[in-house]
């Protein structure tokens, strides 16, 4: 599926400043909310970029086509987002600190809500839905979409990371698909080593939010994580920390990813892979789609699985990315907003969504279900069964946050810093971050 990078950049230069906002309509409270539907016509505006359909299309009309069987009454009027990120959340940002009350619903990252929750800039949604509404979603997406307990994002659609091989190779040579990152180290130099390829493993390690993704999944493989449970201390410094740390630079330092590895994104390892330069990748869903098109060196030749993790443990992880639909605090539509953004993390609109679309549903039992299976896909088998760990995005401050992770790591990774020497640069970083202070 059509899914850049761009997806997962957060970008710029931290939270947005709402001085000199003060005088814009302030609505911090969903008591007197209408959780019903409106009985009469109503227009409402959703500020939306383009959702990927199974053959490469923009899903948004179909899916309001779909809401509107059920809800004829509400028009929605579709207002075409940025495609880049950060612009999308700059302009948006600007738009409701001012008061606006359009758009009334907007399709944004699952990395905002802590941004935007500070500054009241999206609607808590708990006591409008009922507590077990996010029940259906995955624990990993749950943590991402809410801030202290409270969500502020209805889910649309997920994606993970795979791992993606060359399965002609492992056939060619009698190798199993590595399990374990161990073995992918190993097999990648054996491959390397045969002269059919000339990469074991790309993956990202530029200094951008792609780096910090894979750092938090390689510390989850360990066992650990990037901050403490309740995001307010780091835990760079641990020895799980550590671990993560000096496999990844292992990787690089013993030739098993290319040394060019520093200035990966996901374009660049895409590339290296469908050209048959690598044998092994890790990249998002949308990788597969890639591997197996027109312009594919590999197409036909490639297997799909969960990523690997480290010798002794049996748990697959992913960060977790994907869009979801915050309502405008500001909205002169209430009812038909929370309609609106409820109705497409329903069971209908995931089930659509799970037939029709270039992307993973965010309800758990979509992956699985006979609609799911009827596809074919294994990114919607595989999907199913890996972990999710969201990146540290509930805290306000996650973009100095993020900086603090992919600068240092990028220098571990590089043998600029040591281990110890950059976990702890890291470490101090983040605390800088996290007390508001970093500029």
């Amino acid at each position: 599926m059509a899914i850049d990078r761009r997806l997962f950049l957060l970008g710029g230069a931290g939270v947005l400043l709402l001085a000199g906002c003060s005088t814009r309509p302030e609505r911090t409270t969903v008591q007197d909310w209408p959780t019903d539907p409106p009985d009469g016509d109503v227009t409402i505006s959703w500020w939306a970029g383009q959702v990927a359909s199974k053959d490469g299309g923009d899903l948004r009309r179909r899916l309001i086509a779909e809401f509107r069987r059920e809800h004829p009454n509400i028009r929605v009027r579709i207002v075409s987002a940025p495609s880049d990120t950060d612009t999308n959340r700059t302009s948006l940002t600007t738009q409701i600190a001012a008061g606006s009350p359009t758009p009334d619903v907007y399709l944004g990252d699952v990395a905002w809500p802590g941004q935007f929750a500070k500054n009241k800039l999206a609607t808590p949604v708990n006591e409008l839905v009922g507590a077990d509404f996010f029940e259906q979603f995955p624990e990993g997406l749950r943590q991402a979409a809410s801030v202290d307990g409270t969500y502020y994002m209805f889910p649309l659609y997920i994606d993970e990371s795979f791992f993606l091989y060359r399965q002609d190779l492992l056939d060619k040579h009698g190798f199993q698909v590595p399990r374990s990152w161990e073995e992918v180290k190993d097999t990648a130099a054996k491959l390397v080593d045969t002269g059919d390829v000339s990469y074991g493993l790309a993956f990202q390690g530029d200094v951008y939010e792609g780096l910090t993704c894979n750092v938090t999944e390689f510390v989850a493989d360990a066992g650990g994580s990037l901050l403490n449970d309740d995001l307010t201390r780091p835990e760079t410094t641990s020895s799980e920390t550590k671990r993560a740390f000096e496999f990844m630079r292992s990787l690089i330092a013993d030739g098993a990813a290319p040394r060019a590895t520093l200035t990966y994104q996901e374009q660049d390892t895409n590339d290296a892979f469908s050209g048959g330069r690598a044998a092994f990748l890790r990249n998002w869903s949308y990788a597969w789609g890639i591997a197996n098109g027109p312009d594919s060196a590999v197409a036909g030749k490639v297997g799909l699985a969960a990523r690997p993790t480290f010798d002794g443990t049996d748990e697959h992880h992913s960060t977790i990315g994907g869009w979801g639909n915050y309502i405008n605090p500001h909205t002169q539509q209430p009812a038909a907003a929370l309609t609106f953004a409820r109705w497409m993390s329903s069971e209908t609109a995931q089930q659509f969504l799970t037939r029709e679309g270039g992307v993973l549903p965010a309800r758990s039992a979509s992956l699985v279900s006979e609609d799911a299976k009827r596809q074919n896909r294994p990114t919607y088998d595989t999907a199913a069964g890996i972990t999710l760990v969201p990146r540290p995005t509930s805290t306000a401050y996650y973009p100095k946050v993020s900086q603090g992770v992919y600068q240092n790591g990028n220098s571990i990774l590089g043998g600029q810093a040591s281990v110890d020497g950059g976990t702890r640069a890291m470490a101090s970083a983040i605390s800088l971050a996290l007390s508001g202070e970093a500029l």
